[in-house]
Formats: structure tokens, C-alpha cells, sequence
């Protein structure tokens, strides 16, 4: 799929199954990133700035869809290099500021089920340059007039975090996400922190295409998408949704109590995902969903029944 000329993708891979894009934005009046990736792209971004005729001081923000470390990691190096404003949800705005509290916040919220390694801080904190707090702190309705007729306007989607947000380009008809839909069938679970969230963002999505008249849609972790091809990923991330939620409640009618660390390791297990942080996060948001439903109960700390 051939992108519109004023916006222009950065990628690079993550590993060997996970790609990340990036995308610049150019208008007549001044550019911007969506989100910033991890900090060894940044002279991607110089050369891709360069080739997009968008001059240093042109660069006017980052605009980001969320604050995870893969899509905040080269706010210090750009913002050196070009004077650009930060631009985020304030829900995480700390994670952009402090990073020992990222790392905490993000892949140790239960320490004592993940302990805290070389190895793990490694990979969250490796990618990320320097601290860059938040100049501007936005929200849905928030819209960026670039010139030219080029603008963009964010849109709510929490699900993947609490607070997610995704832009609309309009002169080109395009939506630009980040983490709205995650990552399907990786060999880790990309992790959801609201069950009824994520199920909500993905429904608004496949509505936008309809309302907006969307053209293309374009991901960090998904190639560019026709609005046919996202309805299907949509219709896929219900079912990754789903059968994570019956895995989860035929373990627990299994049994007389589960716990949290019994029920993240067993949905590992039955679906063939790795056991790290991300998982667990998502089991557990999983759990209070199915606990505000009625259908589990907490009967001791991080030990629940079946109703």
C-alpha cells in the first residue's frame, strides 16, 4: 500500500517476528512524529527528516499514542536535536519523566511474582535515551493543524494501557494507531490492562472506519491496513480476547481457588505463550473484569472462586 506523500514510515524490527513503525507527518506550516520508537532509530529519523525535506526546527512534536518505553524511547535525542514539544495522555505522564518508576510502574506492579534482574531491566530500560517530561498533555479532541490542509485529531482507545490515544488524518483519510489492537500471535501475550476497554476501542475502531471514511489505517506493529483488512484484525483481536477469557474461567471452574500466580502461569501454558510480566498483567486485569462481572469472587488475597 503506497502511503500519501506527507506521510512518511521509519521501521525497524524489533525481533525477528515484531516490526515497529513510525510515522512522520508533514504539513506546509510544520511536521511531526507519531510516537518515537526506541532510542537506536534516531538517526533513522534525522535521515528520514532529511529525505522528507523537514528541516530540524520543522519538527514541531511528538505526538505519542501511549507510553510504553518502545514508543517514548528517543523523546531525549529528538527533542535535542530538533527543540520539539512532548506531547501525551497525562495518565503516564511520570513514565516519560522518571524511568525507574516506568520500569516499576510498567513490568513489576506485583513484585513479589516479578523479580526485579539485570536481565529485565535490560529489556525495558535499554531502549530508552534520556527523560523528556511532557510539554503538552492531550487528550481525545485534541487536533493539530500542520498547514496545508493537513491535520490531525486524536481519538481515544484505551485497552493495550489505560490511556491510549490514536490520530486521524484527514486530507489523506488516514488513521494512525499505535497499540489500540495488540500484537495477536506473538509468542508473548502483548497484554490488555482493561478487559471491557479493549473491547470497547477495537468496536470504536471498526465505527470510525464507517464515520470517518477511513482510507488506510497504520500501526506500530502491523503493516499498513485497507479499512476491509482492519475490520478483520478487529473481528481476530475479539476472539484472542475471548479465548483468553474462557481459558481462563474453565481453569478456574476447575478448580476450588485459583490464585493469580496459578491462573497466569496455567494460561501460559494452554496457550503457548511465554510467562513473563506482560501476561501477568493481562491475567490479572482479566480477573477483575470477571470479579465486576460476577462470575469470580476474591475469597483471600489474590485468590479467587467461581461464583
Amino acid at each position: 500500500m503506497n502511503l500519501p506523500a506527507h506521510i512518511i514510515e521509519a521501521k525497524i524490527d524489533l525481533t525477528e517476528h515484531i516490526p515497529l513503525h513510525v510515522y512522520l507527518v508533514k504539513g506546509e506550516h510544520y511536521a511531526v512524529w507519531i510516537d518515537s520508537g526506541v532510542k537506536d532509530m534516531f538517526p533513522l529519523f534525522v535521515e528520514t527528516m532529511q529525505k522528507a525535506d523537514v528541516a530540524p526546527e520543522n519538527l514541531r512534536f511528538i505526538l505519542h499514542t501511549h507510553s510504553h518505553h518502545d514508543h517514548i524511547g528517543c523523546n531525549g535525542q529528538l527533542k535535542a536535536h530538533t527543540g520539539c514539544l512532548i506531547a501525551a495522555h497525562p495518565h503516564y505522564a511520570n513514565w516519560h519523566s522518571d524511568f525507574e518508576e516506568h520500569y516499576h510502574e510498567f513490568s513489576r506492579p506485583f513484585p513479589h511474582l516479578i523479580p526485579d534482574t539485570p536481565e529485565l531491566r535490560a529489556e525495558v530500560l535499554d531502549i530508552l535515551d534520556e527523560p523528556a517530561p511532557l510539554d503538552l498533555q492531550i487528550d481525545e479532541g485534541t487536533v493539530f493543524n500542520l498547514g496545508g490542509g493537513v491535520t490531525l485529531e486524536a481519538y481515544s482507545f484505551p485497552g493495550h494501557l489505560l490511556a491510549e490515544l490514536g490520530w486521524f488524518e484527514a486530507s489523506s483519510r488516514t488513521l494512525i494507531l499505535g497499540d489500540a489492537i495488540t500484537g495477536l500471535d506473538w509468542e508473548l501475550f502483548h497484554s490488555h490492562l482493561t478487559v471491557q476497554g479493549y473491547r470497547d476501542s477495537i468496536d470504536k475502531i471498526a465505527r470510525l472506519l464507517d464515520e470517518l471514511n477511513v482510507e488506510q489505517v497504520l500501526f506500530a506493529h502491523f503493516p499498513p491496513m485497507t479499512p476491509d483488512e482492519t475490520r478483520e484484525l478487529v473481528k481476530k483481536a475479539h476472539q484472542y480476547i475471548d479465548d483468553v477469557e474462557s481459558t481462563l474461567i474453565r481453569y478456574c471452574a476447575s478448580q476450588d481457588t485459583v490464585t493469580l500466580a496459578g491462573a497466569w502461569e496455567t494460561l501460559c501454558n494452554r496457550m503457548e505463550r511465554l510467562q513473563e510480566f506482560r501476561s501477568l498483567n493481562m491475567v490479572y486485569a482479566h480477573i477483575q473484569d470477571l470479579i465486576e462481572r460476577g462470575i469470580l469472587r476474591e475469597v483471600d488475597t489474590e485468590t479467587y472462586q467461581i461464583r
